[in-house]
């Protein structure tokens, strides 16, 4: 591991929980933290890198961004490359980053609630959940319990997606009824990002697709959205500060307009 960071990453020895008893007071508190910190809107997502996934590596990803991402969204692509262990041990080493559980629960209720329990025993601080199966009354009441951050699937960033684009605004209106905080609304979609936000005004909405799926970097932020998801434009790039400090340039100049 590089760089002056290496002690920050490498306070918990591997093998040792980290606590997870933190409380926030309100949703998504921690990754504001990290906006006013860092004035970015970025978050990383680890389900592609040039190397094989490992911990090491992810670790040198992660401290080479250090002052670039806000917050790391990880799922099945890393998971099944380094384990539950795997997860534990990145989550706890590098603490400071808001990590966002991407495992798109769409389970019956009793399952999602175990399943959000042993996520928030990992350390994440939020979870993406798929809205379309509805029934998650208790488990929105059950996160804020245990402060666990939900983010509701309204529509994805790939092409096809045509029933959840034909469930859109029933989906943001269950979500908001339900008291579900965030919302993922593809960066690919802008007019559907700029109706989230006068459906759900509250709402903090995350917007996958920059970049490797064609959106700019920025443009979801100017319709709307309070964070970018970017995955492969800076994993699978020769040169990933560059091509994250780009980014993040292009938020600011959104942020500020």
């Amino acid at each position: 591991m590089k760089g002056f960071l290496k002690e920050r990453f490498s306070a918990h020895p591997i093998g040792v929980p980290c606590s997870v008893s933190r409380r926030r007071p309100s949703p998504f508190s921690k990754l504001w933290d990290r906006e006013r910190e860092l004035r970015s809107r970025l978050i990383l997502a680890l389900d592609f890198t040039r190397r094989s996934l490992d911990v090491r590596h992810v670790l040198d990803v992660l401290c080479d961004l250090e002052g670039l991402a806000v917050g790391v969204k990880v799922g099945l692509p890393l998971t099944t490359a380094i384990g539950w262990s795997g997860i534990r041990e990145l989550v706890c080493r590098a603490s400071h980053f808001y990590w966002l559980a991407d495992y798109k629960l769409a389970d019956i209720p009793e399952v999602n609630l175990l399943t959000l329990e042993k996520l928030k025993g990992l350390g994440f601080d939020g979870a993406i959940l798929h809205l379309f199966t509805m029934g998650h009354e208790t488990l929105a009441s059950r996160a804020r319990e245990i402060g666990v951050d939900l983010v509701g699937t309204t529509v994805m960033s790939h092409r096809g997606c045509l029933l959840l684009e034909e469930s859109f605004e029933r989906l943001v209106s269950y979500a908001r009824a339900v008291e579900i905080p965030g919302l993922v609304v593809g960066a690919t979609r802008p007019a559907l990002i700029s109706r989230a936000k006068e459906l759900y005004p509250e709402a903090v909405l995350f917007s996958p697709g920059v970049g490797a799926q064609g959106a700019k970097p920025g443009s979801a932020i100017a319709r709307g959205a309070d964070f970018e998801i970017v995955g492969r434009s800076i994993t699978l790039s020769e040169d990933p500060v560059r091509v994250a400090e780009q980014i993040v340039s292009a938020q600011r100049r959104c942020v500020r307009a």
